[in-house]
Formats: structure tokens, sequence, C-alpha cells
């Protein structure tokens, strides 16, 4: 017998556990899914056990009081498990949610879905970014804070936002040597526009000050307008090549420096993580602001496909505290679907919940203007820099297929393979986005126009053997 819920949510950060909260309390029938070992999410993303803190930050203390909130109620929990697809079946009016784990089942039936998968960090392909030592802001916080792990002395980050700040008071704080900031976006007196914005949200100012104090006193050079434009080094990262750029991110000729590193971290913003809704033919939008292909959703967070609502950074890139409140606005208005609460009181939680959103979306798409990534960034890789790692596919075969007619990054992707490995394009979607734009540019193509990738299950790699032995519905 398959087991049936009311709601699947697949992903469990903020986003997730608040939509659990919200749904189960409310009487729904709730599993929730993770492919981590444990609740949290890369934002709430617990210690290990065998970590013992004497002070914990407000983001832990947050985390922990928001999933033990989950553990208190009748919600079904799936954690080590992949959701690797997800199918319509009209015979049991719901979703067949397909999964691959030590302790989860193949599969199951939700009559609705919550997807609150989160986002990833953004690829930006650059001469030299294979080299082992090169690594993006989320891996290296990853090893930093929750395994306590500084495999490099001498760094350099490169990139675009806060999350480079974050990082490099980090490493300072692991005894690592950084050599530098690179700020790629032309930030200064243009961001006192959105400074009513930016005072609404004094505890993140607060941070971000503490965050460059360090940097400050621990004399980092930080160089707004600046990129690493080449990674060099034999069998790893020996040198970083800077260079200032110019409006757009293109780097300026005869400005490059070189620096001594061990290792170079590059952040340039997140990308959604939205292979799923993806699969099953959700609508999409570009929004650059917004991280890039963002789903197309109802007041109530709904998609275009009934029965399958998108929260958080998955839907569009806002930080944790709008993801929360998405949550729990998706979680009562699944309660409301299924008829376990009047519509009287979902408009009370969405009243509720109103104001906070709203300036959170504010903060997020201002973070958004000042920080994603300009088109000029992606100029930085070489007609033989690959962009497909997957497939080892190199800029100069992708311009090649665009010479041989292909508009669109599906068609490129049928000509050269990019975007068929492993990671089904999320290495290299973005660069190969851009170097048709470019290629293009006197066609004035867009990232509508261009697409992106299909997606078919599996959506992640799955053991040879795992079919052999399971009868899918």
């Amino acid at each position: 017998m398959i087991e049936s819920y009311d709601l699947a949510i697949i992903g469990a950060g903020p986003a997730g556990l608040e939509a659990a909260v919200s749904a189960s309390s409310s009487g729904v029938k709730t599993v929730i899914i993770d492919q981590a070992p444990q609740a949290g999410g890369q934002y709430y993303k617990p210690l290990p056990g065998t970590f013992n803190p004497k002070n914990k930050t407000h983001t832990e203390v947050d985390g922990e009081t928001l999933t033990e909130q989950v553990n208190q109620l009748p919600v079904t929990r799936y954690f080590d498990a992949l959701t690797w697809g997800i199918f319509k079946r009209e015979a049991v009016d719901g979703y067949l949610v397909t999964l691959a784990g030590p302790v989860a089942p193949r599969q199951l039936y939700a009559r609705t879905l919550i997807l609150a998968t989160g986002a990833y960090d953004t690829p930006v392909a650059f001469p030299g970014w294979t080299l082992p030592g090169v690594s993006t802001c989320g891996a290296s916080l990853l090893m930093l804070k929750n395994q306590r792990v500084a495999p490099f002395k001498r760094v350099l980050l490169t990139g675009t936002g806060p999350l480079l700040l974050s990082a490099a008071a980090h490493m300072i704080d692991a005894g690592i040597e950084v050599v530098g900031i690179c700020e790629s976006n032309q930030i200064g007196l243009k961001s006192l526009v959105y400074a009513p914005t930016m005072l609404k949200e004094w505890k993140r100012i607060e941070e971000g000050a503490g965050y460059m104090r360090k940097i400050m006193g621990a004399g980092v050079p930080y160089k707004i307008g600046w990129s690493i434009i080449e990674a060099q080094g034999k069998e790893h990262v020996e040198t970083a090549v800077i260079a200032r750029l110019d409006r757009e991110c293109r780097p300026v000729p005869g400005t490059e420096k070189s620096l001594e590193v061990d290792a170079v971290i590059s952040g340039y913003g997140l990308v959604p993580n939205s292979g799923l809704a993806r699969m099953i033919g959700c609508k999409f939008e570009y929004q650059s602001q917004k991280g890039g292909w963002v789903p197309v959703r109802d007041a109530m967070l709904q998609t275009d496909i009934a029965g399958i609502y998108m929260v958080g950074d998955c839907a569009g890139i806002g930080g944790a505290e709008a993801s929360r409140l998405e949550g729990r606005i998706a979680g009562a208005a699944v309660a409301f679907k299924l008829g376990l609460i009047n519509k009287q009181r979902v408009e009370e939680i969405n009243e509720q919940l109103k104001s906070r959103l709203s300036q959170q979306r504010k903060f997020g798409r201002m973070l958004g203007e000042m920080f994603s990534p300009k088109p000029g960034i992606f100029s930085l890789a070489k007609d033989d820099t690959l962009v497909c790692r997957c497939e080892e596919i190199t800029l100069g075969e992708v311009k090649t297929a665009v010479a041989q007619g292909a508009r669109s990054i599906g068609e490129v992707k049928m000509i050269t393979r990019s975007g068929m490995g492993n990671c089904q394009g999320r290495m290299c979607e973005n660069s190969v986005s851009a170097a048709l734009i470019q290629e293009l540019s006197n066609e004035q193509i867009t990232n509508q126009q261009v697409g992106s990738y299909s997606v078919r299950p599996p959506l992640h790699p799955l053991p040879i053997g795992f079919f052999e032995h399971t009868e899918f519905e």
C-alpha cells in the first residue's frame, strides 16, 4: 500500500518548516521531505551532534525552535531522502512523489504539494574555475560554520552581495588570511535611494556592520568594481588574477593584478532551485533581480498548476524571513483548499502577515537590484573555458552551435549536450544563456526568448540498480 497524504512538502528549510507548522496545526495530514539528514535547510543547518557551542547564534536558536514546533505536530518526516520526480495522477486526485533514501518509501501520494527547495550559488565561469581550490560562498560557509573545517590558508573572495562579507568574516574567525574581497557591482552613493527600506531592517544592518568591522580590523582590502578574471595553477589554485570592471562588469584592460592564493571563493548571488516545478510543467518567467527563472503564482502562492505551491527562495530569492512568511501563507492556503479552515480564517492569517511580507519583499528586491550579476560578468569566460563541466563543453563550442543556427538554450543542448550531465544544467545554464544572448546581441534576444533547460526525471543521478526491485505507479 502506497502512503497517502493531504500535503507533501519538499524541503525542510525555513519555508518548508513554517509550511508544515501552518498546515499540520490546521489538521492537514502532512509529510515533509528533505535530502539532508536533519531539518533546517542551508540557512538553519544544525550543527553536528559532536559540537556543543557555549553561545548559539540567533539563527541557530530560531532554527531549533522552528524544528521543535514541527516535531511536536503529527507531521511525518523523511530525511536523507532525495525527491527525484513528481508526476500528476488523475486517478488519485493528486501527485505521485518518487523518493530515494535509506528509510523513505520509494513513492507516496499527495493531494497537494508545497515546493520549498531553496536555492543554490550562481555559477560564473572564468578561466581556471574548475581548478581544485575554487569554491562557492555556500560551500565555504558550510565547511566553516557547520563542519568547522578550513582547508585553505590564503583566500580571495570574488563576486557580489552581502554573502561575501559573511564568508570573509567567518574565514577571519577561522584564522584564514583573506587577501582581498572583490565586489563586482558598482555600489556607492546610488545605494542611498534604498535607505528607507534598509532602515527598517536594522538587525540586518547591524549584522553587516559587524562583518565589515571584522574585515576592516583585519586589514582586508575591499575592492568595489573588481573581480577575478582568471585562476592559475597546476594541480590547484596558486594565483588569482583580478581586474577592474566597467559598469557592465566587463574587465578593463591594463588593470590586471596577480595575488598568490591557495583558494578562490566565488559568490555571485543565488539561483532558485526549481527543477521539480519545471519537471511537472509549472509556468515560469525571467526576473533577474529574483535570481532568474521564477514561477507564476497567485496571491496564495499557488502556481498555475492546481494544488502545487512554491514558497521561499525556490520561487525567487528573498531571504529567510520572507521564506518563513510565505511558508505560513501556503500552509494555510492548503488547509483552506482542503476545507479544513474557512475563508475568514485564511484571510485573517494573510492580513496578519501582509505588511511584514511586503517589507521583506521590498528588502529582497533592493538586494536583487543592487547585487544581481551584471551581464558583462559572463564575458570572463574565453573560448577554451569549460562552461558545462559535466559534459566538458567549452564556450567556443556553444558559439559554434549558435553559428549553426541555435537560438534557444534547448537547441544548444541538443547540439552540444550542455546541461545533460549529473547537475542537469544547474552549473551551466546561466553561462550558456549569457553566451547565447551575447552572440545574438544584434538580434536583441532576451532571457525569456532564450528559455531554460527542460527537466526530465530523474532530477538527480540514481544508483544503477535503483529501479530493479521497485514497481512504480
